[in-house]
């Protein structure tokens, strides 16, 4: 019988190949029984003869054979039994086993929240920032008038005439 620990550490896959296994088991059990009791009918029908023609000692074999067919029959009810006993169990665990997929890994939504706002491959955003600051302050830096500008203080570069607010 399946245990309940071992049905918790199931996912959705092995669960469902478990009830693929469990019940392939279950229609070949269903076989097995079935010609044991085909056995069973005719031992039975055996000992009904060996007695009515009073063969003692066949009778005493045919009923030794009917006995081992009958402990061999319920040693396989049993087992498939309790192989459906098994599925019914996994069954009933599949809808919290799918569930759980479903949930959220917070493993998983950090990595991709991380990627959304560009702390890709480890880097926080503080740091790609003063990386892009440090790449435009270069960009700047290529155009002479506009380093000019800055350094005798005549405002933002992005002002298309910054003298012209003076008089």
């Amino acid at each position: 019988m399946i245990s309940l620990e071992e049905l918790s550490k199931l996912d959705e896959a092995g669960a469902m190949e478990l009830l693929l296994a469990y019940t392939t088991d279950i229609k070949r059990h269903d076989k097995d029984i079935e010609a044991l009791e085909k056995d069973r009918r005719l031992w039975n029908s055996r000992v009904k003869l060996a007695e009515e023609r009073s063969l003692a000692e066949l009778a005493q074999g045919a009923r030794a054979q009917l006995s081992r067919i009958e402990a061999s029959l319920s040693g396989l009810v049993a087992a498939r039994d309790e192989l459906k006993l098994d599925v019914f169990r996994i069954r009933e665990a599949l809808p919290a086993i799918k569930a759980r997929r479903r949930s959220i890994d917070p493993d998983l939504l950090q990595a991709e929240l991380s990627m959304l706002v560009g702390e890709e491959q480890g880097l926080p955003a503080a740091k790609l920032e003063d990386e892009f600051k440090a790449l435009e302050e270069k960009a700047e830096d290529q155009d002479p008038l506009e380093k000019l500008k800055r350094k005798m203080g005549l405002g933002d570069s992005s002002d298309p005439k910054p003298g012209k607010g003076r008089s």
